[in-house]
């Protein structure tokens, strides 16, 4: 089949998507639907890894694959200026019909506003033969790319990570709070005086941020992530923590009601950043990566998670923005994966290690040369004594 321009602009290099007539009735029959009403023309819209420009005809998609899958919109303001993307994600279930609409004020989709929407949606599945050709088929080119993106994503997953108002935004939606219900970090270490105002800005940094806290119901719901070193840590325990974190580890995974639910909550959150350009998301994946790299004992008391971490890792690394792209010891993320390296040969993983490193040099020109080499800061210092 190849779908009408009418509808929409085709992915990226404007090419049509080709496919066997047998094969696409098959898709057909199996797939889910989306159908999207009162979009603006113009509109850029996506779901997954493709993303297109919505012409007049335009209804929906056809033929989407079961599983997870990420769907946004991006209005356009009138001297062809793109709002920043607003989308949801949804476990699609073959035969499945989800319909949205199109709030106006808002410029985002929606979930449909009617009295019944089970009577509609069995109107459309009578009526989808007739309804085919304003619905755009699913592009099964990038299939491949996103079911190694997110193949472990599972339903539980995506509803306990999902914001719980179902909208997912680029930045989270934030309101003003009590100075009381501020988030801040650890507790203060300083007793001052409140009657020194100035002293305690130049002690505290945070006072200097406004009283803002975010909208309940906007932002992902993510496990939290476990401090590397508790702040409640004795001072002889402290460098312990920092060396190897199995503590905050074990912490981490006793968190998820699966053994694979780390690897799930991984890979949903770089699907949001990826798709959805959500900045929350990829802090959340980025402290992850932080966390679970620094752990040699972890390794090897979770074997199986770690082998499956590094495959996730080696897809998603190639799909960093540019500017975690560049290797150096200011990339954080170059430095954790390095790290994870070393813990991954060190605790019997050299198999996943070499995979991953491969991958990392074919596709982003990573080297880590001197990998298993002692640190140089691991080393004892050797000082010589004067003469007698």
């Amino acid at each position: 089949i190849i779908a009408s321009e009418q509808y929409f602009t085709m992915n990226k290099d404007n090419s049509s998507m080709k496919m066997d007539p047998q094969l696409a009735l098959r898709l057909l029959a199996d797939g889910g639907v989306l159908v999207i009403a009162g979009v603006p023309e113009g509109t850029e819209f996506g779901i997954d890894l493709c993303a297109y420009t919505i012409g007049p005809d335009f209804r929906g998609v056809k033929m989407i694959p079961p599983g997870v899958h990420y769907v946004w919109c991006s209005s356009r303001g009138p001297y062809g200026d793109a709002a920043p993307r607003v989308g949801f994600v949804h476990f699609f279930h073959p035969n499945e019909i989800v319909v949205r609409e199109w709030d106006h004020e808002l410029e985002e989709l929606r979930p449909r506003r009617i009295a019944e929407p089970e009577v509609e949606r069995d109107r459309i599945r009578k009526n989808l033969a007739q309804l085919e050709r304003v619905l755009a088929p699913y592009d099964y080119r990038y299939v491949v790319q996103w079911k190694e993106l997110t193949g472990s994503v599972t339903e539980s997953c995506v509803d306990r990570c999902r914001p719980t108002e179902g909208t997912i935004r680029t930045n989270i939606e934030l309101q003003s709070c009590p100075d009381a219900d501020r988030p801040r970090g650890g507790a203060a270490t300083v007793s001052i005086s409140r009657r020194n105002a100035a002293a305690r800005i130049l002690l505290d940094e945070s006072e200097l941020l406004p009283d803002l806290k975010p909208v309940e119901g906007t932002a992902p719901r993510f496990t939290t992530v476990p401090l590397r070193v508790p702040q409640d840590a004795l001072p002889a325990d402290v460098s312990r923590h920092a060396l190897d974190c199995i503590d905050a580890v074990d912490k981490l995974l006793e968190g998820f009601e699966t053994a694979d639910g780390l690897i799930e909550e991984l890979q949903l959150a770089y699907a949001f950043f990826l798709v959805g350009y959500s900045v929350e998301s990829l802090a959340h994946w980025r402290k992850l990566l932080g966390l679970v790299a620094h752990s040699q004992t972890a390794v090897t008391k979770h074997k199986l998670t770690y082998m499956k971490y590094s495959e996730v890792l080696a897809h998603q690394l190639p799909h960093l923005p540019e500017e975690l792209m560049v290797p150096g010891p200011h990339n954080t993320v170059y430095k954790d994966v390095r790290e994870l390296l070393v813990n991954l040969h060190a605790g019997g993983l050299s198999v996943s290690a070499e995979r991953l490193t491969k991958r990392l040099e074919k596709k982003l020109g990573w080297e880590f040369e001197g990998l298993l080499d002692e640190d140089p800061e691991d080393q004892p210092v050797v000082i010589e004594l004067p003469e007698a």
